[in-house]
């Protein structure tokens, strides 16, 4: 059964809340998988500077959408870093890396004497819903941050093209960052939010709810050599929807419905009963 939380995107009371209220979160982290240069990353940092909290933002030099929670450093050993301004109220950090490298740099460096209390992802161009966590490098931003035992929400589904929302959706986002909900996550947990593209498309509401289904399909096509004689490999992918779980995010997204799912950093199975297994000495 889906748990549905009637919220408008507005959020008056809770506005005037936050407006009246200190935020319960001292420092917030803000990162993202598109680059320190994307309109939706600037817009949530802006929104939650003006709640009064540190504001840090470190994101990738370039779009690295696609990278998990992949670390290049432990590969490369070091990589460069840039200061940006990004307006009043907000630092501002670009890392020549992975959105994973921003985490860990922020986390063992830059805030290693101020520790964030939440760290907020995105706000992502195009949804991650069902299995996308596997590879969203927005969602690898939460999962870091929740295996570190930080409070932290991905947020996707937002397009430059519709003013009204590039407006409303990054001060949602920030009065859900500051309800109890994300400040009483448990250690290893992270939330995973999308929102209904299109700018004729209604927000009926917020649904609390699991992962959908989606089936990936994907195969490498052959190009031209490049100068070294090398071929070239291009992947070429496309999903279409499976057998969904009841009230899912795939289709309550498809409704309308702004999807909240809680997400966990590690997955392990308990052991139960111990399987025979092959003797190492034989």
């Amino acid at each position: 059964m889906r748990l549905l939380l009637l919220l408008c995107l507005a959020l008056p009371a809770a506005a005037a809340s936050r407006d009246a209220e200190a935020p319960w979160f001292r420092t917030a982290l803000v990162c993202n998988d598109d680059g320190i240069d994307d309109p939706r990353l600037h817009a949530l940092a802006r929104a939650v500077a003006a709640t009064g909290a540190r504001t840090v933002v470190v994101a990738p030099l370039e779009n690295c959408s696609g990278s998990s929670n992949y670390t290049s450093v432990f590969a490369r050993k070091a990589f460069a870093v840039e200061p940006r301004d990004l307006g009043e109220g907000i630092e501002a950090w670009a890392v020549d890396g992975f959105p994973g490298d921003c985490v860990l740099w922020a986390l063992l460096e830059l805030l290693k004497d101020d520790r964030p209390d939440v760290v907020l992802s995105g706000i992502n161009s195009g949804p991650n819903l069902a299995d996308a966590w596997m590879a969203s490098g927005t969602i690898g931003v939460a999962r870091l941050a929740a295996h570190e035992g930080i409070p932290a929400v991905a947020y996707s589904g937002l397009s430059t093209r519709d003013a009204a929302k590039m407006d409303a959706v990054p001060r949602w986002c920030v009065d859900l960052a500051l309800s109890d909900v994300v400040r009483d996550l448990p250690d290893g947990r992270y939330l995973n939010v999308n929102f209904p593209m299109g700018e004729d498309t209604a927000i009926q509401g917020v649904a609390w709810c699991p992962p959908g289904a989606r089936v990936f399909h994907d195969r490498f096509e052959p190009g031209e050599p490049d100068a070294t004689g090398r071929t070239v490999w291009t992947l070429k992918w496309w999903t279409e929807d499976g057998d969904q779980p009841d009230g899912g995010d795939v289709d309550l997204h498809h409704e309308g419905w702004i999807t909240v799912s809680p997400m966990r950093a590690g997955d392990p199975l308990p052991t139960g009963a111990a399987p025979e297994l092959p003797d190492w000495r034989r």
